[in-house]
C-alpha cells in the first residue's frame, strides 16, 4: 500500500456557476440555477482526481453509485465550493461531498462511490 492509498482523500474546488451548468440546459426553462447533473459531474471529476495518484498504469476509476440531496438553489454567476473526502483509498472508495454557497448555505450533499478498474479488461467486457 502506498502512502497515498493509506491517507485520507480530499479535494476542493471553488467555481463560479457557468451558464452551461444551469438547470435550463436540462429542460427546466427559466431556471438559471446550478443543475443537479452539473453537480454530479463535477463531484465525479474531483473524486477521480483524488484517487488517480493511487492507480497503477492501465487502471482508472469509474463511478458506481451516487446518492445526493439538492438542498438549495444557487444562481448562475454565483460562487460555490465543492468539497469531497474519503477516509482512505480502496479498490472501491466511498466519498462524502458537499457543495457550499458563499454565504455558507449547503447547496447539495451526498455520497459517491468509485471503483478502480483495469481498462483493458473493461474494454473486453464491452467487446471493443
Amino acid at each position: 500500500m502506498t502512502a497515498h492509498q493509506a491517507a485520507a482523500l480530499t479535494r476542493s474546488e471553488t467555481v463560479v456557476v457557468a451558464p452551461h451548468e444551469s438547470a435550463e440546459q436540462w429542460g427546466n426553462t427559466g431556471l438559471d440555477v446550478l443543475s443537479t447533473p452539473a453537480i454530479l459531474g463535477r463531484v465525479e471529476q474531483l473524486c477521480d482526481a483524488a484517487m488517480k495518484p493511487g492507480t497503477a498504469p492501465g487502471e482508472m476509476t469509474v463511478g458506481v453509485s451516487a446518492t445526493m440531496r439538492h438542498r438549495a438553489p444557487v444562481r448562475v454567476g454565483s460562487t460555490v465550493e465543492y468539497r469531497v473526502s474519503a477516509p482512505a483509498y480502496a479498490r472501491k472508495t466511498e466519498f462524502s461531498f458537499e457543495v457550499v454557497a458563499e454565504d455558507g448555505t449547503v447547496v447539495c450533499d451526498g455520497r459517491h462511490e468509485r471503483a478502480v478498474i483495469d481498462v483493458e479488461k473493461f474494454k473486453q467486457r464491452l467487446g471493443t
